[in-house]
């Protein structure tokens, strides 16, 4: 009886620390990694174009504004474009 308690005691021991024996899930790291990066970069984002909007818009021509953001968004095309080469 003592050896089957054993036997099975072991088991259950050997099955839970199985998973630390795997090491960690690198697919899902990175994937969490990915996902906290885009998060960042649209938090930026929106509080970069809030506090342009806010600081400026009594100070500028519209049509200043129109050409201000245009260039912003070549601008970005550009990073875009050196980030990916």
């Amino acid at each position: 009886m003592k050896k089957l308690l054993l036997t099975l005691l072991c088991i259950s021991t050997v099955s839970a620390a199985f998973p630390a024996f795997a090491g960690p899930d690198w697919q899902l790291i990175e994937q969490g990694r990915k996902a906290k990066e885009v998060q960042l970069a649209q938090a930026a984002n929106k509080d970069h174009h809030a506090g342009m909007d806010g600081k400026m818009d009594h100070q500028m021509d519209p049509k200043m504004h129109e050409k201000m953001e245009q260039m912003m968004k070549d601008c970005q095309e550009m990073m875009s474009m050196m980030k990916k080469s």
